[in-house]
């Protein structure tokens, strides 16, 4: 299900290039409103890796970019997913009852809350990385992120994609295939003053009709409820 939320600035907005975690914690003080952050930020699903449920694309708008920012010119929207029904309507509510969001020091007023809930009535797709896909592993205080050029990388988006998807729904995912496509785009993101090397690119995957909706709607990868592995068909 996916809820995009469209606002605009009381006065002049930009934000930095990295801008992962505020816009996450607006996310998350936004159901705190509601006396629903709770589950959602402080537990989550699975016995390890927490999945949190959800993930978000970036900030749409017209902009420009000056001195290392992004400024805004009108209107600003973004998009949040879930495999979960609970998720989008505690935050679609939490919207509605409380409709400002702030970034930095910016209040941002909302002027619509539009939500859908996109079937993917196929058993093959090409997913298109919105935001960087991350995958890693960490050994011995060390983390190690791999690219596309590693066999890791897809291996990894495998293990991911069945976790969170048994985590949810306690059972199995069954098989799935995913290949690479074309060329892919390294990127570096600051997140809390720590950097995630991710990849934006396109990924072919079979599988089934309801792990296909799951990945278009849980993210692809790790850190997807930071804004990472957010991704279009």
């Amino acid at each position: 299900m996916q809820v995009t939320i469209s606002m605009k600035a009381k006065k002049h907005f930009f934000v930095p290039f990295n801008y992962n975690y505020q816009l996450q914690s607006a996310i998350y003080g936004k159901l705190r409103e509601i006396n629903g952050s709770d589950f959602w930020h402080d537990q989550g699903f699975g016995d390890f890796r927490k999945f949190k449920g959800f993930t978000f694309g970036a900030l749409k708008g017209r902009y420009t970019v000056r001195d290392n920012k992004i400024h805004f010119e009108e209107n600003v929207s973004f998009e949040v997913r879930s495999p979960l029904f609970e998720f989008c309507d505690d935050f679609q509510r939490a919207v509605e009852y409380f409709p400002v969001f702030r970034l930095f020091d910016t209040e941002l007023e909302v002027i619509s809350v539009h939500t859908e809930n996109r079937h993917i009535n196929l058993s093959h797709a090409v997913f298109d990385a919105q935001t960087p896909i991350v995958i890693r592993k960490t050994c011995g205080g060390y983390t190690q992120y791999f690219s596309p050029d590693d066999e890791e990388f897809f291996r990894g988006i495998c293990s991911n994609f069945k976790n969170k998807y048994q985590s949810i729904f306690r059972m199995s995912a069954g098989e799935l295939q995913v290949r690479p496509v074309g060329e892919y785009k390294k990127v570096v993101t600051n997140y809390k003053n720590t950097w995630i090397t991710g990849y934006r690119g396109k990924i072919d995957v079979q599988a089934s009709v309801s792990a296909l909706e799951f990945m278009y709607n849980a993210g692809i990868g790790v850190k997807t409820s930071q804004g990472f592995g957010f991704v279009d068909i």
